[in-house]
């Protein structure tokens, strides 16, 4: 069980591509005890699996089933939604950067304008 929560923890974090040194200082913990949630050799707290659980945008009952495929289809695409609205914030900060207009970026055609 201890491993298999840890496996839950590492691949939901791997799967929003977050760092463990991120998790853990979004969790107020090291990244050592991070990974030690994720090697099975320690358990974290309920509070603390509570609040991974929303640092990771799975709901709480993802962590404890026996069977990760068991969780609803509409928590997986609210999970997806998550990552492509920090995405899509990722390319405005770039377009922003770059200066480039809304309706080029909108556009199909990747030939400039003229």
């Amino acid at each position: 069980m201890l491993e298999e929560i840890g496996t839950k923890i590492r691949d939901a974090r791997e799967s929003q591509a977050i760092s463990q040194k991120d998790l853990g200082m979004a969790l107020g913990l090291s990244d050592k005890a991070v990974s030690a949630y994720e090697a099975g050799r320690t358990i974290p707290p309920l509070e603390t699996l509570v609040r991974i659980a929303e640092e990771l945008n799975k709901p709480l009952d993802y962590f404890i089933q026996s069977n990760a495929n068991e969780y609803k289809l509409e928590t997986r695409i609210a999970a997806m939604e998550q990552v492509v609205i920090k995405l899509l914030s990722e390319i405005h900060k770039i377009q922003d950067y770059l200066k480039i207009p809304q309706e080029r970026i909108q556009s199909s055609d990747p030939s400039p304008k003229q």
